[in-house]
């Protein structure tokens, strides 16, 4: 028997349309290495080397009411601490409730932000669900400026005394430097000396003179699968003297380490840091009213984090 004849490849689709050429891109197949390397650098543009400030994650779905918190609340901070007057907002409130409003709001929200290049803070949305940053400046010290925030936190015995409901957990960046192994010893001796006496220091250079702190080294890894956990951890206790004693349990000091992308920040903070509830600032509050009332809190206000929780 003849087999038909096979229909000869066309253009064309099956309502003899022509068939829309592919203008570009993967279509989340395959990509090359540089354009990876291209949408990597599209995505973290925002972040720039020697930034400080402090990373923020939020309840999902709530990143741009989270990010007008944060904003707040550092304004609010800064003036107390640094004396620094809160800029004044010249939207006004009417449009609110006006759905295009809205929408440029969210908008203006996934873009660094058009606060002026000079302004102490720049609230920054990060292109991860639940993630922001906070961009601080000189005089911002942004560890001391997540203590406070966080040890206030813990008077706050009831809800209206609350100042956020969609922020979960800080982490402060005293200073960064790009995500690779150069990066990291870049920004570990910048921070760890004000701190720490240094392998590379000898009695002479004044290190010695420094508290033997204990320590413990705690990373995170957001959206970064090129250093691996345990190097970073290895590599940054290398580089402290022998005389400043490991101590997961209970340490002196602890060196918060956050890698997101291309980009690796880092800080030293007080042992408080686990007391604290490792800065995640809704866990406070729901420490502190536990405390006041003896009871629970609620399981319906259990926080959505899951977008921005690290990658070990």
């Amino acid at each position: 028997m003849d087999q038909p004849a096979k229909r000869k490849h066309t253009a064309n689709g099956s309502d003899n349309h022509p068939v829309k050429r592919s203008k570009g891109g993967s279509n989340g197949r395959w990509q090359t290495p540089h354009h990876k390397a291209k949408l990597e650098s599209i995505r973290s543009k925002g972040l720039e080397v020697g930034d400080m400030g402090i990373w923020t994650t939020c309840v999902k779905g709530k990143e741009r009411q989270a990010l007008e918190e944060l904003l707040d609340i550092c304004e609010e901070y800064g003036e107390r601490l640094y004396g620094i007057k809160r800029e004044e907002d010249t939207e006004g409130t009417d449009d609110d409730d006006d759905i295009e409003a809205s929408i440029k709001k969210e908008v203006q929200g996934m873009k660094p932000t058009d606060k002026p290049k000079d302004s102490i803070f720049e609230p920054m949305r990060m292109d991860l669900d639940c993630l922001l940053f906070m961009r601080t400046k000189s005089p911002i010290d942004p560890v001391e400026l997540v203590q406070h925030i966080c040890k206030d936190a813990k008077k706050a015995t009831n809800k209206a005394q609350r100042q956020s409901r969609f922020i979960n957990r800080f982490t402060p960046v005293t200073t960064s430097a790009k995500a690779n192994e150069a990066g990291v010893e870049e920004v570990a001796k910048e921070v760890l000396a004000k701190h720490f006496q240094l392998a590379s220091d000898n009695e002479e250079t004044g290190g010695a003179n420094t508290e033997a702190y204990s320590y413990a080294i705690r990373p995170t890894f957001r959206a970064h699968n090129t250093l691996k956990r345990d190097d970073v951890i290895k590599k940054v206790a290398s580089l402290i003297a022998p005389r400043h004693k490991v101590n997961l349990s209970s340490p002196d000091k602890v060196i918060l380490i956050d890698i997101y992308q291309t980009h690796c920040g880092m800080s030293v903070v007080d042992g408080d840091w686990e007391s604290l509830k490792r800065y995640n600032l809704h866990e406070i509050y729901l420490a502190a009213s536990k405390v006041s009332n003896g009871t629970s809190e609620k399981p319906k206000e259990k926080q959505e984090e899951d977008s921005a929780q690290p990658e070990n």
